[in-house]
């Protein structure tokens, strides 16, 4: 497969990133499943990615068997890149282990919140890297989105009160949302020259390997081997890995180098919307009008910058 036969537009390319964040969107409607059916926390986060890797790992076997052409020398692994790469799958996976320990200690409506504020952090984080201040665009549409959030996580209108606010869990949240922002940036910038399958093998294998050690430390090599070979968590564990992991990796791979971490974490707030959406028609869980509010409200901010520009952009300022 020649990657660089696929369109390199703005418009495309934020299509893959959309679609990212629609994989992702999936994953807690699966993960309630899996819980709901006995399986721990810990043991579903090795199934995860374990046979995410493991899908990966297939297609990246037949993508190399099938391609005959050479490497070229800028994406020979060395040293320096293999650090960024392990760096990048080791935020991917703190992402994932932050947050679903942060619902060990708050409502699953406030860590929900808390995760999606990395669109904002995602334009504050371009800011400091490039030394630019955020156009007035991404600000406002931050602002929309962060309202929307609110709206839809269910916090207006819940039981929360202070008492729900461990400052674990807060912390926690926030670093979960530090760690999606950290890694959508980390995916436009670090080994762009390389086969996206082949970048998104390396990050995963390097979030899988962080996954299996953290786990086995922190709850035993039981929770690892029942991750790993129990048949009955494969209908939660497969579906897991390719939404989780092996499908947004690689669109991000793909998309996030030709637009801006500010507009990929803008356009990855699409994920919420889909999620209650999910949870609403598959678990039939309530949904209140006040969180249907918050859904429109996100999707506008989404289309925000986009409609002030009047154009399809990429978020990206000339050097």
């Amino acid at each position: 497969m020649n990657w660089k036969t696929l369109p390199s537009s703005v418009l495309f390319c934020s299509v893959l990133v959309l679609l990212a964040s629609c994989s992702y969107a999936v994953l807690s409607t699966i993960v309630s499943l899996a819980v709901g059916a006995g399986y721990g926390i810990p043991v579903v986060l090795v199934g995860k990615f374990f046979y995410g890797w493991i899908i990966l790992c297939i297609l990246f076997c037949i993508t190399a068997a099938v391609s005959r052409k050479r490497r070229k020398a800028g994406s020979v692994l060395n040293a320096k890149r293999t650090a960024s790469l392990a760096g990048t799958g080791v935020v991917m996976a703190l992402v994932t282990v932050c947050y679903f320990h942060s619902l060990g200690y708050l409502p699953i409506s406030l860590a929900v919140v808390l995760l999606f504020q990395y669109s904002w952090m995602g334009v504050l984080l371009e800011a400091a890297i490039s030394r630019r201040l955020p156009s007035k665009s991404k600000v406002i549409s931050c602002l929309v989105i962060l309202a929307g959030t609110i709206l839809a996580g269910g916090i207006i209108g819940s039981s929360i009160s202070l008492a729900d606010m461990n400052p674990t869990g807060i912390l926690l949240g926030l670093c979960a949302a530090f760690c999606y922002a950290l890694f959508v940036c980390l995916s436009g910038r670090v080994c762009t020259d390389m086969q996206p399958l082949s970048k998104s093998f390396c990050i995963a294998t390097a979030g899988m390997l962080f996954v299996l050690l953290f786990v086995g430390t922190i709850y035993g090599g039981a929770a690892v081997l029942e991750g790993i070979t129990n048949t009955g968590t494969l209908a939660y564990s497969i579906p897991l890995g390719l939404f989780g992991i092996a499908v947004p990796i690689t669109l991000l791979a793909v998309g996030a180098p030709k637009i801006s971490t500010g507009m990929a974490t803008i356009l990855n707030s699409a994920e919420l919307p889909l999620e209650v959406l999910l949870a609403a028609v598959i678990i039939l869980e309530p949904v209140a009008p006040l969180r249907w509010a918050g859904v429109l409200i996100i999707l506008i901010g989404i289309a925000l910058p986009y409609l002030i520009e009047k154009r399809i952009v990429s978020g990206l300022e000339e050097q």
